[in-house]
């Protein structure tokens, strides 16, 4: 199964930093894509393909209400597609390509033809036409396929104001082709391209902004993350989040950043990187995503505070946590047994050597399962 994580999504319609089943996220993104056209509104979130296994099948960035796909299903789908892999890696992606097709309701797949020339033209200078007069440019973006056969209608149009509202349209649509190109360089892997194509634009949007600085911190040039970002604990949380990076180099790297940009969220990452609990439990005021809610569950749970691990499991919604907590009462009790039955077999008046040494190795079993959780 396929799950979905969003970051910079509109926080009113799709969580983020929430796994997502997949037909959820294909539904929330449609219907978002389709509001947005509806009030000419923008607005791009990065979003993560995760396989059963926790590791990222693709990345990307859906622009909502661009009319670039009217879900995500499609804009996989078309960019996976078009993706060069290794061998190695031809497997995963077939696997994705399959999976997004077992997992999308048929209702989402639905292919769309839309005349982009028409997308963008300002709609307050078409209002000010006369009623007759925006049916006719409507229709015209609706029916692409015979629009050369209606071109006679524009006629009877007030022919510099719409030429001119078309022309705006156009140049929008040619700004968003550009920003579409410079995506697919990150898409297809290359970074360096997509990076000085960011860094040439005089305005960043946020989510530009903060591929921008992922990038940065892959080179380690944390002072231009933090430039861009203009937030020290949000960079360090990229650096936590990246799923390119294994435990001692997302260690390595934390360090590193701590000592230009101390944070306590740095101090409670590294932490429960070094299984410093008590360290991480102590530290005020820190600003938990779910990362880090999943990590303070887990350090109680180590701390055997079940209760508050229980409680904190609520704001992560964990599933393999939940199962570590169940697991941990289930030994706990089971422990607790065998102390019991092993020291009433060393009371006992005849002593049973063999029975003994089997309750002990079954304890030890048992305790040695509850820290390996």
């Amino acid at each position: 199964m396929l799950k979905i994580l969003f970051v910079g999504a509109p926080a009113d319609a799709i969580p983020n930093h929430e796994k997502l089943e997949f037909s959820q996220a294909v539904a929330l993104t449609h219907e978002l894509e389709l509001a947005y056209r509806d009030e000419q509104r923008g607005a791009a979130a990065e979003f993560f393909v995760i396989g059963k296994d926790g590791l990222d099948l693709y990345k990307g960035v859906f622009n909502f209400g661009s009319y670039d796909y009217p879900n995500i299903y499609h804009q996989i789908k078309d960019k996976a597609t078009k993706i060069r892999v290794d061998k190695e890696k031809q497997a995963d992606k077939l696997f994705l390509l399959e999976q997004i097709e077992q997992l999308t309701p048929e209702e989402f797949k639905k292919e769309e033809t839309i005349d982009r020339s028409l997308v963008n033209v300002d709609k307050d200078r078409i209002s000010r036409l006369k009623k007759w007069q925006r049916v006719t440019i409507y229709s015209l973006a609706a029916v692409l396929g015979a629009g050369l056969v209606f071109l006679g209608a524009l006629f009877f149009l007030q022919k510099v104001q719409y030429e001119q509202a078309l022309e705006e349209g156009r140049s929008i649509v040619d700004q968003q082709k550009q920003t579409i190109e410079t995506y697919e360089y990150g898409l297809l892997g290359e970074e360096e391209e997509f990076l000085e194509s960011l860094e040439a634009q005089d305005t960043l949007s946020e989510s530009q902004k903060r591929i921008l600085a992922a990038l940065y911190l892959e080179k380690s040039e944390f002072e231009k993350a933090v430039q861009i970002m203009e937030d020290t604990v949000y960079v360090e949380t990229l650096i936590l989040k990246n799923p390119q990076l294994d435990k001692e180099e997302k260690i390595k790297q934390i360090n590193e950043f701590n000592q230009l940009y101390p944070t306590n969220e740095a101090r409670f990452d590294l932490a429960y990187f070094e299984g410093d609990y008590e360290l991480m439990m102590n530290l005020p005021s820190i600003n938990m995503t779910v990362e880090r809610s999943e990590m303070k569950t887990y350090g109680l749970l180590k701390l055997g505070k079940l209760e508050e691990a229980k409680a904190e499991l609520n704001n992560n919604n964990s599933e393999e946590l939940e199962q570590k907590i169940d697991l941990h009462e289930v030994l706990t009790a089971e422990i607790k047994t065998l102390e019991d039955k092993l020291a009433d077999a060393k009371k006992a008046s005849k002593k049973d050597d063999k029975a003994i040494k089997g309750i002990t190795d079954e304890l030890k079993k048992k305790q040695d399962e509850l820290a390996m959780l």
